[in-house]
Formats: structure tokens, C-alpha cells, sequence
């Protein structure tokens, strides 16, 4: 099997630490992310809620508050409490991040719209939104606001 690996499948990798390789990410193997995915790796838990891994979810809840802090975000973008209207998860990948905050701003447009307009169905509200993005945007982007059902507007 490795001599197939060898033989076929690795002449075609694309090698994203080539100086060749003019890619939208960074290859992510510093010494700080290794370390990071070997000690993911050897513990090798799966964190999708508190219910599966409390561990984990803990660990992201104080990893999010420290990059709060970090970056100066007032308190009410962190973790401090069960009724806290901050926080936030860490996402796989950068396009799971666009989709996760299309989402997020989906809901929330409809439910101020509900707010002011309590008489509308959600999907009268989702047919009037709108995303807006440059023509330089990330195709997840416009992907995200296919899965999310928003119609996006180039603006250049």
C-alpha cells in the first residue's frame, strides 16, 4: 500500500509548503500547530457538544475567552456565564466559519424583523434578506449563502 502511495498518489499532492504553491491558506505547521494536532490527535475525542466531551468543550470555552481577551473584546463578547450573550466556538475551517456566521446573522436579522413585524412568517422575512460581498470575496462566501438560502449582491 505505501509503495502505491508513493507511486501514484504522491506525485500528484499538491505540496502547500512549496514555494510554488500560491494558495488563499497558510499550510498551518508551525511548531505551535503541531503540537496542537498531536496532543488533538492523542486524545483523539470527538467534541461535538458538552454531552459528548465536557472536557473539550470547556477547553474551547476558555480558549475563546483568552483570544477575547486577547484582542481587547469587551465583556460581553465572552464566556462569563450561563445567561452571557457573548462567546463563540471554534470552527474546521474557514468556510465553516462563513457559513456558521451567515447563519448566525440570518437568525438574528429574522428575529428582529419578528420584533418589529410580529405578524410575518420566517420565510416572507429569509425571501427579503440579503448578503452583500465585493467581487473579491471567498467562494464559500456565496457558498454559504446558498446553503443558507440568502441572496447575495456583488458590490465592486
Amino acid at each position: 500500500i505505501f509503495a502505491d502511495v508513493e507511486r501514484f498518489i504522491m506525485p500528484g499532492i499538491t505540496h502547500w509548503q512549496s514555494p510554488h504553491m500560491h494558495a488563499y491558506f497558510p499550510a498551518l505547521n508551525s511548531f505551535p500547530s503541531l503540537l496542537g494536532d498531536m496532543l488533538a490527535d492523542a486524545i483523539n475525542c470527538l467534541g461535538f457538544t458538552w454531552a459528548s466531551s465536557p472536557a473539550c468543550t470547556e477547553l474551547e470555552v476558555i480558549v475563546m475567552n483568552w483570544l477575547g481577551k486577547m484582542i481587547g473584546l469587551p465583556d460581553d463578547f465572552l464566556h462569563l456565564h450561563n445567561k452571557s450573550p457573548g462567546g463563540g466556538v471554534i470552527q474546521t475551517t474557514a468556510s465553516e466559519a462563513t457559513l456558521v456566521c451567515l447563519l448566525a446573522g440570518r437568525t438574528r436579522a429574522i428575529q428582529r424583523f419578528h420584533e418589529r413585524h410580529p405578524g410575518f412568517q420566517d420565510a416572507e422575512i429569509n425571501a427579503r434578506l440579503v448578503a452583500y460581498c465585493s467581487d473579491q470575496a471567498h467562494s464559500s462566501v456565496e457558498k454559504a449563502a446558498l446553503i443558507g438560502n440568502c441572496a447575495t449582491q456583488l458590490k465592486f
